[in-house]
């Protein structure tokens, strides 16, 4: 094994939710090879769900419920930790940890024109060192972690982080609609969605948090839009990486209070000098998000929830919006 993952920070739910600011980037984990061979970022799409954009919100907040509890899950030995189950597949507990990020994720909706139908699941980043992983061993380790999480809810077992100290919106969960999904998921058809040659033979997995978690009982407390969200996560995706220079993938938090960013780093500069960089990139997405004064609807809430997240970076990071600006 040529890859090696480093812990730099807490685990997302061993974090304080509740001291979070919004505006903030910082990183999580370093990513690095000792080949010359650069890193690769690989993802795979595991379908879960239809989504229609016309559904009632009652509906659509049940949906997403149960996907951010799938994500949770996902995520922890308490649900089906997909990580252990991949190591358990491959016979190497390394190849686990390649798996970097398990994001809620919708294909297409950049794109998408508000109407047609779409799919929601979860897309898979693995750091690699050109060498994918099977997808029949992905294929069965995420099928093991289902039936996992589906018993341990079943059997009324809790949602793991799903608290205000460990979650940003900790109160968009629910087992059974997971049980739901699970039962009508097909988990045998994970897509291998793309690989990317980062150049850089390391990176960092960062927590961009864009507002601040949800407080205990304030249910009246702003996060975005779930679906706003996830198109504020693609296009940082799409355009601070063209704004930088340097690969980046975007996975959008199930809470709606940010994403994780990866940012390949070419030339093992210095590191606050790289992510500042990514920083003020992401602040001039937001402001071409924030400007949208069109007729779509998502695409207005996307604008509005741009908005927001820029007046969270204005007063805890002041300097990345000056320099977006410039």
């Amino acid at each position: 094994m040529t890859v090696t993952v480093e812990l730099l920070a807490q685990h997302s739910g061993d974090k304080d939710h509740l001291a979070m600011t919004g505006g903030t980037l910082s990183p999580d984990k370093l990513a690095r090879t000792d080949r010359d061979t650069p890193l690769r970022l690989d993802h795979v799409f595991f379908p879960v769900a239809s989504f229609d954009p016309g559904q009632t919100p009652d509906n659509a907040r049940r949906l997403f419920s149960g996907i951010h509890s799938l994500e949770h899950a996902l995520a922890s030995p308490e649900g089906g930790d997909l990580r252990a189950r991949i190591a358990e597949r491959a016979a190497d507990p390394a190849l686990g940890k390649q798996l970097i990020d398990m994001s809620p994720y919708i294909p297409g909706l950049l794109d998408a024109d508000g109407t047609s139908p779409l799919t929601i699941g979860f897309r898979s980043t693995f750091v690699t060192d050109g060498k994918a992983l099977s997808l029949p061993v992905l294929t069965d380790a995420y099928a093991d972690s289902l039936r996992l999480i589906r018993d341990h809810f079943a059997s009324g077992g809790i949602v793991p982080f799903a608290t205000p100290e460990s979650c940003g919106q900790y109160d968009m969960h629910s087992a059974a609609a997971a049980i739901d999904l699970i039962d009508q998921a097909d988990a045998s058809a994970p897509v291998r969605e793309s690989s990317a040659e980062t150049h850089a033979r390391l990176l960092y997995v960062c927590d961009l948090r864009l507002v601040k978690p949800r407080l205990p009982e304030a249910f009246e407390q702003r996060v975005l839009d779930v679906l706003a969200g996830h198109l504020i996560s693609q296009a940082v995706e799409r355009c601070a990486a063209v704004l930088t220079g340097n690969a980046m993938s975007a996975g959008n938090f199930g809470c709606s209070t940010g994403e994780y960013l990866v940012v390949a780093d070419p030339d093992v500069g210095a590191r606050d000098v790289l992510l500042t960089r990514a920083h003020v990139a992401i602040a001039e997405t937001l402001l071409d998000l924030a400007a949208y004064d069109g007729d779509d609807p998502l695409r207005r809430a996307a604008a509005d929830d741009a908005r927001f997240c820029l007046e969270h970076i204005e007063r805890y990071r002041p300097e990345i919006r000056r320099a977006a600006l410039r």
